[in-house]
């Protein structure tokens, strides 16, 4: 499917008016991508001409294309899809011979068939939002002696806490963070985290939000169906980060087991195994910015650590218990149909994979409690058509660490160098999440496990 990508003027107070345009059985569509609230980016930068915007842009693009296609419409075997883009480039003379090297990236980010090309901007005025605000944050912009990426989630939370334990008085932190317009929740999670945060390190703190979303209809009105896997999240996050950042180093805190996401059965090795912070993403990603001229390294401190070593080992161990239950991990929040055995909550399923490795973590610090997650560990009584059969056939197997690495090597394209580190670290993830079964599983879980 190819898409074209129309930037023109846009109303007031807007970034610009950006429209994702396809051919849908024969007919022409035109979807608006928007960026709302941009001034708050605007007022922290006012760059539209640099390699470091045309990045922005271009992750911010792919974030739309990929939730515009859905597989179910537009993929070749149920998963992957051919997607044909010419994406917009201030400096097209430094994007030029640069294609392959971000079809690498988006391939196995979002594990289809893309063909890229890229065309000049000549005129970016229209990038500049227009306002009359009053308010307009100050920023010391030569104080920030840390960027990190702050998603609302429980590593992104270590990773700021540890972060800004090791600022000196007058260094301040820069604070990342996105969320999408139509799946509100983690809005209210950043913000939430970010009042504990600027309570307990006063003046310590700049954060900049930026709000993303594709229409849910198109120009003339017409409901689109929309893919909602959000795998190339991650690169945007990357995109704005790089974007904003001062300094020559943004820290993307994720615990190993999610960036690595061994699948759990061999069926899951391509489709439904997300790989948004992989190695060979960050690795990739890593070369591009840097065969661009870009200074930028990206950093994941925790690439070795499993969730629950991450909690256990955060620099401030009393603060981050005391704030932890407002951080949300969950795979699946916000879809009601997996909440069944807890009406009540809204935050935490307890049947994905990252709940479960949460609660493993969680579990491991002594502070598990089932009440936010319902009770499908404690309680379940059968295999049913969820996690739970694939997470048990990986459970029972005996896994070396030769075996470990073979498989890493194979289904991720992990280096070399590496491989021993990552292979034990996934091991270790795999007995914190046995010991969440083993201390609270129910009577047929351990029997299915050979749990005593």
């Amino acid at each position: 499917m190819r898409v074209n990508v129309v930037i023109d003027n846009a109303d007031y107070g807007k970034f610009s008016d950006l429209q994702l345009c396809y051919t849908d059985s024969g007919v022409n569509r035109k979807v608006p991508l928007s960026f709302l609230s941009y001034e708050r980016v605007f007022d922290f930068t006012t760059d539209f001409t640099s390699v470091k915007f045309d990045f922005f842009l271009i992750s911010a693009i792919v974030y739309g294309v990929d939730n515009l296609l859905s597989r179910a419409i537009y993929s070749n075997d149920g998963w992957t899809r051919d997607i044909q883009v010419e994406f917009p480039v201030k400096n097209f003379s430094v994007w030029s011979g640069k294609e392959e090297k971000l079809k690498q990236i988006l391939d196995f980010l979002t594990g289809d068939d893309w063909r890229i090309s890229f065309r000049e901007i000549e005129d970016v005025s229209f990038f500049q939002p227009r306002t009359n605000r009053r308010k307009i944050p100050r920023y010391e912009r030569e104080t920030i002696n840390s960027v990190s990426l702050f998603s609302g989630g429980l590593d992104s939370l270590i990773g700021v806490i540890d972060e800004l334990e090791k600022l000196r008085d007058n260094e301040k932190i820069l604070l990342v963070s996105h969320f999408d317009s139509k799946s509100p929740g983690p809005n209210g999670d950043q913000r939430k985290l970010l009042s504990h945060l600027m309570t307990k390190y006063p003046n310590k703190i700049y954060w900049v939000q930026s709000k993303l979303a594709l229409s849910r209809k198109d120009v003339n009105g017409n409901g689109v169906t929309i893919e909602n896997n959000y795998r190339s999240r991650s690169l945007f996050f990357i995109g704005l980060g790089c974007y904003l950042s001062t300094i020559d180093k943004l820290t993307i805190p994720e615990n190993g087991t999610i960036s690595i996401n061994y699948p759990l059965t061999p069926s899951r090795v391509s489709s439904l195994s997300t790989r948004t912070t992989h190695p060979y993403v960050l690795k990739n990603t890593q070369e591009l910015l840097a065969a661009l001229g870009l200074s930028t390294r990206i950093y994941n401190p925790y690439a070795f650590k499993t969730k629950g070593e991450m909690f256990v080992e955060c620099t401030n161990p009393t603060f981050i218990q005391h704030i932890f239950q407002d951080s949300v991990s969950c795979g699946k929040r916000g879809r009601r149909q997996f909440h069944f055995d807890n009406p009540n909550e809204i935050h935490n399923c307890g049947r994905c994979m990252p709940c479960i490795y949460r609660r493993a973590a969680l579990n491991k610090a002594g502070l598990d409690n089932e009440n936010h997650y319902g009770n499908f560990i404690t309680n379940v009584a059968a295999v049913g058509n969820n996690d739970l059969p694939a997470l048990f056939s990986y459970l029972k197997r005996n896994i070396s660490l030769e075996k470990m690495k073979r498989d890493l090597l194979v289904n991720g394209n992990i280096n070399i160098n590496n491989l021993t580190e990552y292979a034990e670290m996934v091991l270790r993830s795999k007995q914190e999440v046995l010991q969440l079964f083993r201390d609270k599983g129910s009577r047929f879980v351990k029997s299915e496990l050979g749990l005593r």
